[in-house]
C-alpha cells in the first residue's frame, strides 16, 4: 500500500469513509480489502478525489470488502465533515 493523497476538498461521504477505512485498519487488512472490492491503486486514487464514481457493483464490492464501513449510498451523498473528521459508527435500525 503506497501513500494515500487527499484533496483539499472532500468530493463525497463515500471518499471520506474509504479514506477513514483506510487509514484506519493494517496495511494487510486494508490490502486484502483493496482486492476483493477488485481495487488497484490507481483506482482506489481516482475514487478518493472524486474524479470516478463506482458504479452499482463496484459500490456494492466496497460495501462488501469494508465490511459495510461504506455504504453503497455514501457514494452519491455530500459528504457530512472533512478529512480526518471522526467517522460516526454505523447504527442499525431493528426492521419493524
Amino acid at each position: 500500500m503506497t501513500k494515500l493523497y487527499l484533496p483539499a476538498q472532500v468530493p463525497n461521504e463515500g471518499a471520506r469513509r474509504l479514506a477513514a477505512f483506510l487509514t484506519g485498519t493494517t496495511a494487510a487488512r486494508a490490502t486484502r480489502a483493496l482486492g476483493a472490492a477488485g481495487l488497484d491503486a490507481g483506482r482506489l486514487d481516482r475514487l478518493i478525489t472524486g474524479e470516478l464514481i463506482p458504479g452499482a457493483d463496484e459500490r456494492f464490492a466496497i460495501a462488501c470488502a469494508t465490511g459495510h464501513a461504506v455504504l453503497v449510498r455514501d457514494w452519491s451523498s455530500q459528504a457530512r465533515g472533512r478529512w480526518g473528521d471522526p467517522v460516526p459508527a454505523r447504527t442499525m435500525r431493528q426492521a419493524a
